[in-house]
């Protein structure tokens, strides 16, 4: 008898350890990514999926050279209190130096999906002010620049919906497009 309620309540308690853990680290319902609590902010960050890669061909500086921006979104739940991001990382294969111009200010990225535009304009503080303890997805590269633009959740589902998406690099000089290289 004695050992039938043991059997039990360590059955119950194996389960409940199961259920305790699938929580702190869940999938996003139905669209792959993760889901994660923050244990520096007690936010809890959902990482979108599928990453978004652009690529630009660089054959000014080698043969197979590129530059890339990868883009994941990002919600971020403090408290009841949603904000979204478009999280990423600017890198290249060869030319290592930093996403910035002459004096330190970030190059911007604009999205277009079907024909629209969607401005990524750079979080200008710390990411631990949105939340975040450090970033959410790992760089690709050592030399890799971390890019953190505010967002909209319709502008995340629009973006992931679209047909036809490419990223531009724009500068006061001019652009660079960036195609679609997976996503």
């Amino acid at each position: 008898m004695i050992s039938d309620y043991v059997r039990r309540v360590r059955g119950g308690s194996c389960l409940a350890v199961i259920v305790l853990l699938s929580a702190c680290a869940t999938a996003v319902p139905g669209g792959g990514g993760r889901e994660y609590l923050d244990q520096q902010t007690a936010a809890t960050v959902t990482v979108g999926a599928p990453a978004l890669v652009f690529a630009r061909e660089r054959p000014d500086l080698a043969v197979h050279a590129r530059d890339y921006l990868t883009l994941v979104p990002v919600d971020v739940n403090r408290a009841g209190a949603h904000a979204q991001y478009f999280v990423g990382y600017a890198w290249s294969t060869i030319d290592k130096r930093s996403l910035a111009d002459e004096q330190g200010t970030p190059l911007r990225f604009e999205l277009v999906a079907d024909g629209r535009r969607i401005p990524l304009v750079p979080h200008p503080g710390s990411i631990r002010e949105l939340g975040l303890g450090g970033p959410p997805v790992p760089p690709p590269a050592r030399s890799a620049t971390l890019l953190v633009a505010p967002a909209s959740r319709e502008q995340q589902d629009f973006l992931l919906a679209a047909a036809d998406v490419r990223a531009v690099l724009v500068q006061d000089s001019g652009s660079a497009r960036y195609e679609l290289w997976s996503r």
